[in-house]
């Protein structure tokens, strides 16, 4: 196995993942070996640098209370009765 230098960044790196992995229950080790034999396999492949800037969410999740269902009562006809086909085909009979 051939010795390599590391940088500090690569040091952090590295124990960062170590401290992740030693948070991790037991039953999920597996699948991170799974992971890792991948990146292996894969090593010869580009792989572009990860951003270091923290990906935002697209589309967050909000909580909202059940209530908030109530204001959407009564805006379907009632001839809208579940069946996603049939009701498509009448939506579109008036156009």
């Amino acid at each position: 196995m051939m010795t390599v230098q590391m940088d500090t960044e690569t040091e952090r790196v590295r124990y960062n993942i170590l401290r992740l992995l030693d948070e991790l229950p037991p039953e999920a080790l597996p699948m991170v070996e799974t992971f890792i034999r991948f990146m292996q396999a894969n090593a010869n492949t580009a792989v572009s640098t990860p951003s270091r800037q923290p990906i935002p969410w697209l589309h967050p999740s909000i909580p909202v209370p059940a209530s908030s269902l109530n204001n959407l009562i009564g805006i379907l006809p009632d001839d809208i009765e579940g069946d996603a086909l049939l009701d498509t085909e009448l939506a579109y009979d008036d156009v």
